[in-house]
């Protein structure tokens, strides 16, 4: 590593990269601020969801012929590398077409593709502004992850050493690492994905295997808020958040973090700055907790579906929530929340996953006597901050009336709620935890 420290780690989000000037004066200024920078770049805007949409139909020559063509138009300017990629592209469309479906790591293989032509493409505009930038593939980097394709995570102790190395060789010449997010190489030696909004955990992964004291996420006029404006047009930025507030957010629906984002920076003792390219104003630092700091946030996480399991005898009968959360994990069901009352199981799931949750549960309705009820179309509405707990007696009665069921942890109050009744249930919270604490 250079002798001037730890560099400073920043990500660049797709929406931030629509304006490459802003960009590159950012960067600009950082580079006078800070000796070492190592830029993380996410693909431009839509470039993700274009070859998701290529993936949903494999066989269809068209569909990919105008990805392609609309991909190509997105990274004007790309140099030789970049146009290799674009080739190499291509040639993954036209293996998609011999396919009936593709299997994980291809499917891996070609949504890494547009963080790889977003940093060709980058490194080019900064090139040409001055800065000397060197495209970094993260797989060929060495980030190494495990095989959980779509939804891998990074392997520190095994990409420590040559991330260290190939990201040191760099910065000593001067140069700017410019890195793909979101992706890296499994255990078998394949692209594997990190899921979507991985490029943020990229940042905090790379800035915990170089020993950085601050990542900063760089958004388009995005901020951490008290909730969706969507929903509570009076939402507000939130200042500052203990790690653990930050993860309940990411985990239970605030897509401005990933849900790894945080773990390494805790672990590694970094601090996190959100923050917006368009807008100053807008930041939010991530950091240890502080007494005395109160934050109150309003997530939403929808569309989700309910089922509701009457079992006979209810918690009397022993080991029946473990039985219900392996018969599902055999499945590859994954439980978003569950509640439990003295009769009643209740699990919340993806609506994708009900059919086979269903399936799984059968032996015991054939079995047991266990009845299956529903699904029920729910959304999740949870009230997150340090201390909540205090403030259970403060939860409107409207919100809570109809609710299908409450968890509570220090960090998190959860109330499933019929879908419609969303919306409604996240304004009263907001109004109650939120406008009403206003100085």
């Amino acid at each position: 590593m250079p002798v001037g420290g730890p560099p400073l780690v920043v990500k660049f989000g797709g929406a931030s990269l629509a304006n490459p000037d802003k960009v590159v004066a950012d960067i600009r200024a950082l580079r006078r601020r800070s000796r070492d920078v190592v830029v993380v770049a996410s693909a431009r805007e839509r470039v993700t969801d274009l070859l998701y949409e290529a993936l949903e139909h494999p066989r269809s020559a068209a569909v990919h012929r105008r990805n392609l063509a609309e991909i190509r138009r997105r990274h004007p300017g790309l140099p030789l590398a970049g146009r290799q990629r674009l080739e190499r592209l291509a040639g993954l469309f036209a293996r998609l077409q011999a396919t009936r479906a593709p299997d994980p790591p291809l499917a891996d293989r070609v949504l890494s593709q547009g963080e790889r032509l977003a940093v060709h493409w980058l490194s080019a505009r900064l090139g040409e502004a001055g800065i000397p930038a060197v495209p970094v593939e993260a797989d060929h980097l060495g980030l190494i992850t495990d095989n959980a394709y779509g939804a891998s995570c990074i392997l520190f102790d095994r990409s420590r050493l040559a991330v260290q190395r190939g990201i040191g060789r760099i910065l000593r010449r001067g140069a700017l690492p410019v890195v793909t997010g979101y992706f890296g190489r499994s255990l078998e030696g394949r692209v594997a994905t990190l899921g979507r909004g991985g490029s943020d955990y990229t940042a905090a992964g790379l800035g915990a295997l170089l020993g950085s004291t601050r990542v900063e996420l760089v958004k388009s006029h995005v901020a951490v808020l008290s909730a969706d404006p969507r929903d509570v047009p009076e939402a507000r930025a939130i200042p500052s958040l203990s790690f653990e507030e930050a993860e309940e957010l990411a985990q239970f629906g605030a897509r401005v973090l990933h849900p790894l984002t945080i773990e390494p920076a805790r672990t590694h003792g970094m601090v996190v700055q959100v923050r917006s390219l368009d807008d100053p104003t807008l930041t939010t630092t991530i950091g240890p907790a502080r007494a005395g700091r109160r934050n109150r946030a309003i997530t939403v996480l929808r569309p989700l579906r309910l089922l509701r399991l009457r079992v006979p005898g209810g918690r009397q009968r022993p080991g029946i929530v473990a039985e219900v959360a392996q018969d599902l994990s055999g499945a590859g069901v994954n439980v978003v929340q569950l509640f439990t009352s003295s009769a009643l199981l209740c699990l919340v799931l993806a609506p994708e996953s009900v059919a086979a949750a269903r399936r799984a549960l059968a032996p015991m309705t054939r079995d047991s006597a266990v009845v299956v009820e529903g699904p029920f179309q729910v959304a999740l509405v949870t009230a997150i901050g340090d201390g909540v707990l205090n403030d259970l007696d403060r939860l409107p009665a409207d919100a809570v009336r109809g609710a299908e069921g409450f968890s509570a942890t220090p960090r998190a109050l959860s109330l499933a709620v019929p879908d419609r009744r969303a919306g409604t249930v996240v304004r009263a919270l907001h109004d109650a935890l939120v406008t009403r604490e206003a100085p």
